[in-house]
């Protein structure tokens, strides 16, 4: 399975500014909030339903007839398309990633994958489970992504090597080494092993910072995927809310050279977190494997 490659060109540059953060806006009553919320989280699943059908569509109909270049400009419009169906503004910023880095970074939403996508379309490593997702799970398996059975040992070695493959030729991979999604307050312990794809293949680790924030400029609840929220609970959460502002920072690259993956799970989870990074022998922060 092959992984794309991330390059300046896909990248969509009225994106990359951070902006202030979205003013504080006074609190409706509770009918306005009910009433409101019911009307336009039916308006934006409605309009879901027909983007996800003219997905289907695209993927079906034109990817087989078209370069694997349009391919990823179809995937970034779409992505875009997705989170303005849903409410979601982007704003990012930061150095952006040269063509084969290892990308990392927290996790608190299936939208994450979009929110990057909708940046610069390239491959993710994602839990097996997401293929059963409805007409969702049937688009990610079509889209350069790499699913990881986290039970199966032989599963996270196959992984492993196609990353090396795609990083070594040039391509960039995005990986969320919590294992799992937070509530975006903290970051959880990095599990290390797929650090070292970056090592074996000789190249860079690019840690993204995201977060979400709410009509308030407060971190966000409705983005938040976690628990025993079901994924359609997630939608209906996400598309009630009024405005939600999906921030990327882009931080700069860390080298790999000379370095252990623990490492490098170590000092990519204090930048992504904000903290100071650890002193060496220091692992506060990492899940071995």
């Amino acid at each position: 399975m092959s992984l794309i490659d991330i390059s300046a060109d896909f990248f969509d540059a009225s994106a990359l500014t951070f902006e202030s953060p979205p003013a504080r806006q006074p609190v409706r009553n509770a009918s306005d909030r009910g009433l409101r919320a019911g009307l336009r989280m039916s308006w934006r699943i409605s309009r879901l339903a027909m983007h996800l059908a003219d997905g289907c569509a695209r993927v079906a109909l034109i990817y087989p007839l078209v370069s694997a270049r349009t391919q990823r400009k179809i995937k970034a419009q779409w992505s875009r398309r997705l989170l303005r169906v849903l409410g979601v503004e982007l704003q990012a910023g930061g150095p952006l990633p040269r063509p084969g880095q290892l990308l990392v970074s927290n996790h608190i939403s299936w939208v994450d994958v979009f929110v990057i996508n909708a940046i610069s379309p390239l491959g993710f490593v994602c839990k097996d489970e997401i293929r059963s997702w409805p007409v969702l799970g049937w688009l990610v398996a079509r889209n350069e992504t790499v699913f990881i059975r986290r039970t199966s040992r032989n599963s996270a070695a196959e992984v492993r090597n196609t990353l090396v493959s795609a990083l070594s030729c040039g391509r960039s991979v995005m990986v969320f080494p919590e294992g799992t999604t937070t509530d975006g307050r903290s970051v959880l312990p990095f599990r290390a092993a797929m650090f070292q794809a970056a090592i074996d293949a000789g190249r860079a680790v690019k840690p993204v910072r995201l977060r979400y924030l709410d009509v308030r400029g407060e971190l966000s609840e409705a983005a938040v995927y976690i628990g025993d929220t079901t994924f359609w609970q997630s939608v209906c959460r996400l598309a009630r809310a009024p405005r939600t502002v999906a921030q990327v920072e882009l931080l700069p690259s860390l080298p790999t050279h000379g370095h252990s993956r623990q490492h490098l799970a170590r000092t990519t989870h204090a930048t992504v977190s904000g903290l100071e990074i650890p002193a060496a022998g220091h692992d506060p922060a990492i899940s071995t494997d």
